[in-house]
């Protein structure tokens, strides 16, 4: 018996690279889950993603965004680039908001470069009463990839 466990013990720490890229934030009443990023082309600009939910009992909103790998980052309702971009992603108590290719969104533009598979970077997101909270984004394909 205490074999077979140390064998699947081992087994487990073998597969740990793979769920230790998940990663999730807490900060103040504000719960992030996996953040991650769409691998880039040359057009200079990217989507970024994480979900969020507001764990309190008052209303928060994330009202800015910004990273060293881009010079600007708008809060976007969706892929259609001609409609002005939010002022502020309404974060209500209780109710997770995706954010999702296609959907609600981060627009990375101005890249300083393009955002490659496995490439990790980070992004200081500014709520109006939790404050700022650095997270790191990976990119990928599909968020856990």
């Amino acid at each position: 018996m205490h074999r077979r466990r140390m064998i699947l013990s081992l087994a487990g720490l073998i597969t740990l690279p793979a769920t230790a890229r998940a990663h999730s934030y807490a900060h103040g009443d504000i719960a992030l889950g996996h953040a991650w990023a769409l691998p880039s082309g040359a057009s200079g600009e990217g989507q970024a993603f994480v979900p969020m939910v507001n764990n309190g009992k008052a209303p928060d909103e994330l009202v800015a965004a910004r990273s060293s790998v881009c010079t600007q980052i708008e809060l976007r309702r969706n892929n259609r680039y001609d409609d002005p971009p939010l002022s502020s992603f309404v974060l209500e108590p209780g109710r997770p908001i995706a954010l999702r290719p296609t959907a609600r969104h981060l627009r990375l533009m101005g890249l300083k470069g393009p955002l490659l598979l496995d490439q990790r970077f980070t992004v200081i997101l500014d709520f109006l009463h939790a404050g700022e909270i650095e997270v790191a984004f990976h990119v990928e394909t599909a968020p856990g990839d």
